[in-house]
């Protein structure tokens, strides 16, 4: 028998239900070569009909990894991503999934695999998420656009030190987010949720020599970097049952930040939500949210704010979205310059079809911050201090670059703020470049 009358015979065998034949059949062909990738694809799918799940996989890995043709990496990548759903391992099939969507022989499989993809999420407990992203900008502190501190209808004149002005270098930020779920059916769901988030910043040349002009300053990178990790449960309901409209969840958290390498703040935020689908193409979203910050180190006195948000959203008839968010916060405190109201809204506006290599999103909005007692050391700011602030952004997915379904992102983001305290008259451009995934 040659080796291809072998491997016909080794099909045959598993087509007919004999999972031990194929077995035996795929163990000599191994004896004539250790790397036959079709070997391996035989004995998995021999182990499969057996219901032995981990050697069906050890050996669906090794024939992906022998492979030397994209459609054999394809059909290794899919039988390795049945195997493990059918054992309940969600997340490896998840993973099995986006290496078959690189080797995948014929664009027309792409939208079977990405509906794939979305039901084995669906049915994983474990859901993650993770984004990371490098921004050039003009000002990553924040900073000042002006060495001079003045306060409207106050007849003093200060120089700020180099903190305090705009400071430009690059920001790099890491998010990963993760959520198990405990208990869930039809209509409802607990998770616990975990979150970390980190950022780092370099400065340029220029703007670390202005940061230490001043007489005893001692600045650098380390200084300006934020860290945050936060834990907590979600419970999520379907009113009305499996026929309810929209979903609502409430969520618990408390958390820990740090920034410059030192302990910043603790806090604990409950929140309430819910989904709404007003026809077939038009949402609206509600939002609540009470918090409390507590600061680890200082005088300042603990924060508690209290946060409304809602977006209605619509799909046009082109398959373009749009959206309108609106948001107002109230914060108290006992510590004066923490007392504050804001409000914002925005626009967004995202393209269903891409322009040319990417599929562009528009957003564009305006915000006002009010602090009535604020006061700049023993000075109090007439009338309050008042900050009016415009932004803008243009995000850019190219989507012909796909690999394993993530894709490349570019944002040029644009901001502005104006302030009757010249310490918070800023201004920034920025652009980040990430990776995102696409479903």
């Amino acid at each position: 028998m040659t080796l291809d009358q072998a491997r016909g015979l080794g099909v045959v065998a598993l087509e007919q239900g004999n999972p031990a034949l194929a077995l035996q059949i795929g163990y000599g062909l191994l004896q004539a070569d250790p790397e036959d990738a079709f070997a391996h694809f035989l004995i998995a799918s021999a182990f499969r009909q057996q219901s032995r799940p981990a050697e069906a996989r050890r050996a669906a890995a090794l024939a992906y990894r022998h492979a030397e043709s994209g459609p054999l990496k394809f059909q290794a990548a899919q039988l390795a991503a049945r195997i493990s759903v059918e054992d309940e391992s969600f997340t490896r099939a998840q993973i099995w999934l986006r290496r078959s969507l690189i080797h995948a022989p014929d664009p027309a499989f792409l939208p079977q695999i990405e509906a794939d993809y979305r039901r084995v999420r669906a049915l994983d407990p474990l859901q993650f998420r993770f984004s990371f992203s490098l921004a050039p900008s003009s000002n990553v502190n924040n900073g000042s656009d002006s060495p001079y501190a003045l306060i409207e209808g106050v007849p003093v004149i200060g120089i700020f030190d180099g903190l305090s002005q705009a400071l430009s270098g690059v920001t790099g930020s890491a998010d990963l987010a993760l959520s198990y779920r405990l208990r869930g059916s039809r209509t409802s769901e607990t998770r616990a949720l975990a979150r970390f988030y980190t950022s780092r910043v370099w400065l340029d040349d220029s703007s670390l020599a202005l940061a230490n002009s001043f007489p005893g300053a001692d600045v650098g990178n380390d200084d300006f970097s934020f860290s945050s990790v936060e834990a907590g449960l979600r419970q999520a309901f379907r009113p009305g049952g499996t026929d309810g409209n929209g979903l609502v969840s409430a969520d618990l958290v408390a958390g820990q930040s740090w920034y410059g390498g030192s302990p910043y703040q603790r806090f604990g935020r409950f929140g309430l939500s819910q989904g709404l689908n007003i026809g077939q193409k038009t949402s609206l979203s509600l939002g609540a949210e009470v918090e409390r910050r507590s600061f680890e180190t200082g005088t300042n006195r603990p924060i508690d704010s209290l946060s409304l948000r809602g977006t209605l959203g619509h799909v046009l008839s082109t398959g373009d979205r749009i959206s309108l968010s609106l948001s107002w916060r109230d914060s108290e405190s006992d510590t004066r310059n923490a007392v504050s109201t804001r409000a914002a809204a925005y626009l967004q506006y995202a393209m269903s079809d891409p322009v040319g290599p990417a599929r562009l999103s528009f957003a564009l909005g305006a915000a006002r911050s009010d602090f009535p007692d604020y006061a700049v050391g023993f000075i109090l700011v007439p009338g309050g201090r008042q900050d009016e602030t415009i932004f803008g952004s243009v995000e850019m997915l190219f989507e012909a670059f796909d690999y394993a379904g993530f894709v490349p992102s570019m944002t040029v983001r644009a901001q502005k703020t104006r302030s009757n305290v010249s310490r918070f008259d800023a201004s920034e451009i920025a652009v980040s470049f990430g990776v995102r995934s696409r479903f």
